[in-house]
């Protein structure tokens, strides 16, 4: 009888190992191929916005054109992490954002930046450049839009 569960067991384990192998955390995605844009959706939750940059042209593209996000998320009341990351995974993505919006702007040089949302008591709006350093690609100016939360 304990012959055949040790087979078991090792069939059991294995399928363990292979499975704990192969998933990965939602803060992994920056790091795998486009991260979460490598079908440039996107995504509009204005508690955790993902701006996605087409770099795959000379015409550079973002989804969404007009990000908004909270000022502080719902669930802690902390800062709203707006993050932008390009379609491709890589390039040296830059944005140069207008005052009065986010704080920490942070670009990694593979594809990706973030920042902070600031404390606004009503709507702000701020026009941003976004471009790929050393590329043959055209800057961008779309806007993100914070706004006062719960």
């Amino acid at each position: 009888m304990s012959e055949v569960r040790l087979p078991l067991r090792v069939c059991i384990l294995l399928s363990a190992a292979v499975l704990i192998g192969t998933c990965r955390s939602s803060d992994d995605r920056s790091i795998i191929g486009g991260g979460p844009c490598g079908t440039m959706a996107g995504d509009a939750n204005r508690n955790a916005p993902i701006v996605c940059v087409d770099d795959s042209s000379r015409l550079l593209k973002v989804s969404h054109e007009t990000i908004v996000a909270h000022h502080v998320a719902a669930s802690d009341k902390k800062p709203v992490v707006v993050q932008w990351f390009t379609k491709s995974g890589g390039g040296d993505l830059q944005i140069d954002i207008r005052p009065g919006c986010v704080t920490d702007l942070k670009c990694d040089g593979r594809g990706h930046c973030k920042a902070k949302t600031m404390p606004v008591d009503k709507e702000t709006r701020c026009k941003y450049d976004v471009w790929i350093t050393g590329g043959e690609h055209d800057r961008l100016d779309p806007d993100v839009v914070v706004v006062p939360c719960c």
